[in-house]
């Protein structure tokens, strides 16, 4: 038992929902909270409790937070929308709230990932791959067909492809302060990353070929990391990075480019989880200052599949 009282937020996500079930099976805590802005959600089959909380870009948000975490006598927070942690980073409240602590990697990688220009910036100033990336109305795509993507928020969301200079004229209008970004091809050489590294300074990865599906990765293949681990690597130091991000990446005829990074846990957590990349455990441990044991990379060629499960509740 790592904590007693776990409070996960999204908890009818699928996200939350797989952090729910690795905590439960690996016995880390005794009592699990959920909260989200809706009870419309299979989220009762996996938590104890389930509370309702507004919308993190709600006033009444962080008085809702502190009344969960009260009322149940919560020891952990787990955020899992980039909103919430974006609300906590700019509240100065991302390592602690309400006195208990938040799981998140550090300042500078969530500052990093929530802003896409920003993941840009950094990595090409560290020499690291990226795509060739522009803001809307202040610059023009640098060649078409090209990416048009939301600098901020969930990856997929408003994601269209751009390939006529009509289309930038009128993206320009409605969608100024968005990005233009380079198109990376192939299509079929996309690898989620989960990347993680220790209070010690070690770097864990693991490399996962990815199909989606629905906006999410609905089968992989394990890859062998050691061609991504320079990458990997770079990216570790170029945002001083102490807990688990998620790597987004094309292996292109160029080598890899990253085109996003998100600051939290992944939907692909439970599939990483069941292949002894456990960075969601061993960040309950070092929050705690327990050590996280050896890790030891699954074999090239291993599958994972998403399947459909049904929830009853009542």
């Amino acid at each position: 038992m790592i904590y007693e009282t776990m409070l996960i937020t999204g908890c009818g996500g699928d996200i939350a929902l797989a952090l729910a079930r690795i905590a439960r099976e690996a016995d880390a805590v005794r009592r699990l909270i959920g909260c989200d802005i809706h009870a419309d959600h299979p989220g009762a089959a996996f938590f104890d409790t389930c509370e309702l909380l507004p919308r993190a870009n709600e006033s009444t948000y962080v008085e809702g937070l502190e009344r969960i975490v009260a009322a149940h006598g919560v020891d952990v927070i787990v955020p899992m929308s980039e909103a919430e942690i974006a609300v906590l980073l700019a509240a100065g409240r991302l390592g602690t709230f309400a006195g208990v602590p938040v799981l998140t990697a550090n300042k500078l990688a969530i500052e990093t990932g929530l802003d896409k220009y920003a993941t840009f910036n950094r990595l090409a100033t560290h020499q690291l791959g990226v795509p060739w990336t522009r803001i809307v109305g202040e610059a023009r795509p640098l060649t078409l067909p090209c990416i048009l993507k939301r600098r901020r928020g969930q990856g997929s969301k408003d994601l269209r492809l751009v390939t006529t200079e009509d289309e930038v004229e009128i993206t320009r209008q409605t969608r100024a302060g968005d990005l233009w970004q380079e198109l990376l091809l192939p299509e079929d050489q996309e690898y989620t990353c989960g990347l993680y590294r220790s209070r010690t300074g070690e770097t864990r990865m693991i490399v996962l070929r990815r199909r989606l599906q629905g906006g999410l990765t609905g089968a992989a293949v394990v890859a062998d990391s050691t061609p991504f681990g320079p990458l990997l690597h770079g990216i570790a130091d170029a945002l001083e990075l102490n807990g688990s991000i998620n790597v987004q990446l094309r292996l292109t005829a160029d080598g890899p480019k990253v085109f996003e990074i998100n600051p939290r846990f992944s939907s692909t957590v439970r599939f990483r989880d069941k292949l002894g990349f456990h960075d969601f455990i061993w960040s309950l441990l070092e929050s705690r200052g327990l050590p996280i044991g050896d890790y030891r990379a699954p074999s090239p060629g291993i599958r994972m599949y998403r399947s459909a499960d049904e929830v009853i509740i009542g």
